[in-house]
């Protein structure tokens, strides 16, 4: 089958094109090539030496390799905001991609007027509120606005179906009245094979905790480094922490071999794309494992401590983890036997081919 896989964030869509072409299918990413993070594609959605050229050139470019878009049998985007801010430019792209294509798809993933609006109602907690207050300065997100909500659904009407990639993102859609087009979440796929596990050992009796700087709300980065420093000040013999992050992904993995602790989004309640790359790296991850997030795994929850958006909660984990340093490397290993078993490629796409042909016979 010929599959189209439109936008990239984190590395879901390179992950799960690999998952589709190891089952032996046709499949095509179009997606920008990320600022920072550098991902591969087969069809450049957006590039630029600077962040200025890079917005302005995913404003044309999607526009203009719109004859690249057909033909497929089963298109499945990313998100709503293939091109960013502009909810009638996206409710365009979404009609070319249903007059000219067979199935077509939606991720439950990243930012979209569903997840801005309904995640403070289905979750206890929502990074959306942290995110507008040290991200965007105290700025309404512009997804709050009622043209971008009714612009997205407007945008259901030419989508099939929906596969949401965690809890949050179901909730959300089915919230958004939405019950009958989301599918059960399907987890990311992640090919273990091809990412080293690098030894978990504490270099000088130390452990060292490490988290990824990307957006400094909407991830919990203030909560954790008042944590960081109170562990630096109270166990300064037996910790080191570090935050670096903004940086192209190849390097980010290569930096994360010489860490024992990845601490990832204090307000997920689910794993992301960074935890799961964590895990597979032999890392013991600190990140959101909600009971919730068990939907993904058929009522089991992942190996990794979950933290909640509360310093004391945090502080405590880290404590216990300090406490069991010598079992850190075998608590790790069970993280990537997790990711192994329940994110593998083959299981993943299976899923997903199975859903799609689903919604092709009705």
């Amino acid at each position: 089958m010929r599959i189209l896989l439109i936008g990239e964030y984190s590395g879901l869509n390179n992950e799960l094109k690999n998952a589709l072409l190891m089952e032996g299918h046709d499949v095509t990413l179009a997606a920008s090539n990320d600022f920072l993070k550098k991902y591969p594609v087969d069809i450049n959605l957006g590039s630029g030496g600077n962040i200025i050229s890079y917005k302005l050139s995913q404003l044309v470019l999607p526009l203009l390799k719109l004859n690249k878009f057909t033909g497929y049998d089963f298109v499945h985007v990313i998100n709503f905001y293939i091109i960013p801010r502009f909810p009638i430019l996206n409710l365009f792209l979404v009609k070319f991609l249903k007059k000219n294509n067979g199935i077509v798809t939606l991720s439950g993933a990243g930012d979209d007027p569903f997840f801005v609006k309904y995640s403070e109602k289905t979750m206890r907690y929502s990074p959306i509120p942290p995110h507008e207050k040290y991200d965007r300065k105290g700025k309404s997100y512009y997804m709050r606005s009622a043209r971008h909500l009714k612009a997205m659904h407007q945008y259901m009407q030419y989508v099939d179906g929906v596969i949401p990639i965690m809890y949050e993102y179901y909730s959300t859609f089915c919230e958004a009245g939405y019950f009958e087009k989301v599918c059960s979440p399907i987890p990311i796929p992640i090919d273990v094979s091809k990412i080293e596990e690098k030894e978990n050992y504490l270099k000088d009796g130390k452990i060292i905790f490490f988290h990824g700087l990307n957006r400094y709300g909407f991830k919990g980065t203030f909560l954790i480094e008042d944590c960081f420093r109170a562990i630096s000040d109270q166990y300064c013999n037996d910790v080191e922490c570090i935050i670096d992050g903004n940086m192209p992904f190849n390097e980010y993995m290569a930096l994360m071999d010489s860490m024992n602790v990845s601490v990832d989004q204090v307000f997920s309640y689910s794993l992301s794309m960074n935890s799961l790359y964590s895990m597979a790296k032999g890392r013991l991850v600190c990140g959101g494992a909600e009971p919730e997030s068990a939907i993904l795994y058929g009522g089991d929850l992942p190996p990794i401590y979950n933290i909640k958006p509360e310093t004391d909660q945090i502080l405590s984990v880290f404590e216990e983890i300090i406490s069991k340093k010598e079992e850190v490397s075998a608590m790790a290993k069970k993280g990537r036997d997790f990711v192994s078993k329940y994110h593998a490629p083959s299981l993943v796409a299976k899923k997903y081919l199975d859903y799609w042909e689903i919604l092709s016979l009705k």
